[in-house]
């Protein structure tokens, strides 16, 4: 909006305040309107005047002379929202102050170059518009509102160019800011307070930090001040900081700011460095790697240390490996083992799965592991704990954390692993189809027998399993039509639908289609025909 237009509008606004806000005369009593209101209409804000005219009305807003006049409810509202909207548009608060029969507030100008210099921040504006800034033009803008516009270069578009290269918000918390920082404190060292003060990228020269290299690591700025610091630094000052350090590796590795210092060694140490550091963990070990910031430093000891000191490690893990198993920290450290050391390595962790199999297979944290010795180790590795899971399928297929160690069995077993799972599937289809986990072990089966590294071999179970949903011909009510209609089952025929190939193909379309109307009117049978248009089987 151009500035001539812009007090064109204020001026109109600034005199129908100005009319509604003249003094009126008010009765009170039950059934009585002011004579402000039209008739039938209750006036704005007045909510609670709900029932008409039962009630009785608001008295009037009258004060003593030299204050506001006296007025109905309306203008009382039209008043206050248009003092709220000078309060954020100063362009029209200016346009409307500086007309001396437009106020009928009584109250003093908002903004600087107004008649009593009684300057109010403003909140919605780029700044504070100055005597010489007619309109707010170039201090506050035109923009208003939510500070729209592309900038306040004195071009009237509002404040978005402001903030340009300024952090966003949060960045100055992360980069140890002054205003995340707080004071100096007299109980820390001076030099961390400079750090503090001035971020992770502060200049302070290292002969400095060093004798308080410990309270650096315990602290977030001082612990990103090291990390940054250990990145860029020559081989002499890294050792510097390491031997600042040796003795409290085991404090600093279940420190919520400490541990990272000790992690980044292992990221940037030289090989006897990080050897040194497992020495001095080992006793403590497992302790640590069942701790919230602690397991954290065992699994990046495990990922970056060389295969001897891996094998110290798991030897002292090996002393009691299910109860980091059972830990809700400890699990992440044992997974860590069988992804980075070698599969001859880890036959400890798998002594301790197959021993209690079911159990472990159907733990919250045991599946877990359980799933990546399917992943990393081989088969015949894997032997008895595999044998003790297929005699209890039809068990874990339902539980709610087993059903993931079946489908990883479907995915990275043997054929014949495979075989018999999709057999216990077949037998059990309605059920299955429709319990809320071991659906999501038949769409495996599925896929797999179809498009999985061993389909060809399971060609056979595949078929059966298809017509065994389909059913027969004249059967009634086959398993097909108890599961389109479910919440869970109307997945597994949308499988169907995906992966049916041959005679089951055209078996299948002709049994959705002879139940379209109920397929119709269902919620979860409109997928099913959506699947059946996308597979051009409608």
């Amino acid at each position: 909006m151009q500035g001539g237009e812009y007090m064109q509008s204020a001026s109109n606004a600034a005199a129908a305040a100005a009319n509604a806000a003249a003094p009126m005369k008010v009765e009170i009593g039950p059934g009585r309107r002011d004579e402000g209101t039209p008739s039938g209409k209750r006036s704005p804000g007045s909510r609670r005047n709900k029932g008409g005219n039962a009630g009785p009305q608001q008295p009037s807003f009258g004060m003593t002379p030299g204050g506001m006049p006296g007025m109905d409810p309306a203008a009382m509202s039209q008043a206050m929202a248009m003092n709220m909207q000078m309060m954020y548009n100063p362009a029209m608060a200016q346009a409307f102050m500086s007309m001396p029969a437009m106020n009928p507030f009584a109250v003093p100008p908002m903004f600087g170059g107004m008649p009593g210099n009684m300057p109010m921040y403003n909140p919605m504006g780029g700044g504070m518009p100055s005597p010489s800034s007619p309109m707010g033009f170039g201090g506050c803008g035109m923009g208003g509102g939510k500070g729209g516009g592309k900038g306040a270069k004195g071009d009237g578009k509002g404040r978005g160019k402001t903030r340009r290269g300024n952090k966003p918000k949060g960045a100055q918390d992360r980069a140890g800011s002054p205003g995340s920082a707080g004071d100096d404190d007299p109980d820390r060292s001076a030099a961390l307070n400079q750090v503090r003060k001035e971020g992770a990228k502060s200049k302070i020269p290292l002969g400095e930090v060093l004798p308080h290299v410990l309270e650096f690591a315990r602290d977030s700025h001082g612990s990103r001040f090291l990390q940054s610091t250990l990145d860029a630094a020559e081989k002499d000052d890294k050792q510097l900081i390491f031997s600042g350090i040796q003795g409290n590796f085991v404090a600093l590795a279940n420190d919520a700011h400490g541990n990272f210092v000790v992690q980044k060694f292992f990221d940037i140490g030289t090989v006897d460095q990080k050897k040194e550091i497992i020495t001095e963990l080992y006793p403590k070990l497992l302790v640590l790697a069942n701790e919230t910031h602690g397991c954290r430093v065992v699994q990046k000891a495990i990922q970056h240390v060389p295969r001897e000191s891996q094998l110290v490690m798991a030897s002292k893990l090996k002393e009691n490996v299910v109860a980091c198993i059972e830990s809700m920290h400890g699990n992440h450290v044992i997974q860590k083992c069988i992804e980075q050391m070698p599969p001859d390595s880890v036959t400890f962790i798998i002594e301790a799965v197959e021993a209690e199999a079911q159990r472990m297979a159907s733990h919250m944290y045991g599946c877990r592991v359980a799933q990546r010795l399917l992943e990393h180790c081989a088969s015949h590795q894997l032997e008895t704990m595999l044998n003790k899971i297929l005699t209890v399928i039809d068990k874990l297929a339902t539980d709610n954390y087993g059903n993931y160690v079946v489908q990883h069995m479907l995915e990275h077993g043997r054929v014949e692993d495979k075989k018999i799972i999709i057999g216990v599937i077949e037998r059990n289809i309605v059920e299955f189809s429709k319990h809320k986990c071991s659906s999501n072990v038949v769409e495996k089966a599925l896929e797999i027998a179809t498009v999985g590294e061993h389909a060809a071999q399971l060609e056979n179970e595949r078929s059966s399993l298809m017509f065994s949903v389909i059913g027969d011909p004249h059967d009634p009510n086959p398993p097909l039509r108890q599961m389109m209609e479910d919440r869970f089952g109307n997945f597994i025929v949308q499988r169907m639908i995906e992966h049916a190939r041959g005679p089951e193909r055209e078996r299948l379309r002709q049994q959705l289609q002879a139940s379209q109307d109920q397929l119709k009117n269902s919620s979860h049978g409109k997928h099913i025909l959506n699947a059946l248009r996308k597979e051009n089987m409608a």
